[in-house]
């Protein structure tokens, strides 16, 4: 991918180690008008098809060479960039042109700028073993990933839909989209259903903004869906 060298950006593991990284986020960040930063989050995942990208974004120079030699550490080239809405293009096709990464992304978006390889629904089998979960929520297609780590727990790639604050969980909210859902109570209970059979079993809910949380995940999920 091209590097972007108007943000600053971090790389870390958040499953596995320095020799034998298994999950990675690498984030974006740049200054707001209001003080605040604004936060891009990306993913890397080891797989048994080799690496898969979750909504990647181009990192500046620095940031590339440390998630280059990361992903060569999880097996090389990736295997595919998996999307969590048609919001969430960012350089997909970046990574395509440079890498021949195909990009997968949700069937039920209605607002792509490019091409995706191929367009995905609940009853398809993903790259790495994910687990597409669609959701009624602020944007079309807007899809949570679930990936079952070996220990059995759950990961949830949550895009747009659930947004990580440092001690909390928040929805994104209804947005001006035709299709996005009326209030959080509907995005609710979309998302609580969709997340039934994984409940009990989720270790980290990891957004495409905000945060990173640091809390407790079964309290906080409890708190923003209800039991």
């Amino acid at each position: 991918m091209a590097v972007n060298a108007a943000g600053s950006g971090s790389v870390e593991i958040l499953v596995g180690t320095a020799g034998y990284p298994r999950l990675l986020r690498w984030t974006m960040s740049w200054p707001r008008d209001d003080g605040g930063v604004r936060r891009w989050h990306s993913y890397a995942l080891a797989t048994s098809d080799g690496p898969v990208l979750i909504d990647p974004v181009m990192p500046d120079s620095r940031t590339m060479y440390q998630l280059e030699s990361r992903i060569e550490q999880m097996g090389g080239y990736p295997a595919a960039s998996v999307l969590t809405n048609d919001m969430h293009e960012r350089s997909a096709y970046e990574a395509r042109t440079q890498y021949s990464v195909p990009v997968w992304a949700p069937q039920a978006g209605d607002e792509y700028e490019g091409k995706p390889d191929r367009l995905y629904g609940a009853a398809d089998r993903l790259p790495g073993g994910l687990v597409a979960l669609p959701v009624h929520a602020a944007f079309a297609g807007d899809t949570l990933l679930a990936w079952t780590m070996p220990d059995g727990k759950v990961v949830i790639f949550a895009g747009d839909v659930i947004m990580e604050r440092p001690d909390h969980f928040a929805f994104h909210g209804p947005s001006a989209h035709p299709k996005s859902a009326s209030s959080d109570a509907e995005i609710a209970a979309s998302v609580r259903e969709a997340l039934s059979p994984y409940r009990d079993r989720i270790a980290m809910v990891l957004s495409a903004h905000g945060g990173p949380f640091a809390g407790d995940v079964g309290p906080a999920l409890d708190t923003l869906l209800g039991p």
